[in-house]
């Protein structure tokens, strides 16, 4: 599936949100947005560069996304669930990032399903709390 931006002419150049914009949008906008609205700081996690070898953050998918980097829908959500992954990879279960990182997916799964974006819930098992953190492969 691949979406673009489309100018409505009656709004003089204002565009239509895509249902990349509109997904973003709300999930920058959920209360269990917080972890993951900018790259985790290297100054305050020192250790997570070590682990997390991929690190995304939602204004990173913003961006990628007002520039219409995504050139297909299994982009976009790789890039979600990558920025999932690493949040279950590095932080145990019982964290206050885990568990909104749990919340969080669900409603993205939720949300693309009803865009018509096809993802899997691969990463979330059956009671809704992510895999155990991994050890690092150093």
């Amino acid at each position: 599936m691949t979406l673009n931006r489309r100018s409505s002419g009656r709004q003089g150049g204002v565009h239509e949100l895509s249902a990349f914009e509109q997904l973003v949008v709300e999930l920058v906008r959920h209360d269990d947005s917080w972890p993951f609205l900018k790259l985790v700081s290297k100054i305050q996690v020192p250790d997570y560069y070590d682990i997390i070898k991929k690190p995304i953050a939602l204004n990173i998918i913003r961006e990628k996304v007002n520039k219409c980097e995504y050139k297909l829908a299994s982009e976009f959500i790789d890039d979600i669930e990558l920025m999932f992954s690493n949040c279950f990879e590095y932080n145990p279960r019982n964290t206050s990032e885990a568990k909104a990182g749990t919340r969080l997916q669900a409603f993205f799964h939720i949300q693309a399903q009803k865009l018509g974006l096809h993802v899997t819930t691969g990463n979330v098992d059956q009671v809704g709390t992510p895999p155990a953190a991994k050890k690092s492969r150093i």
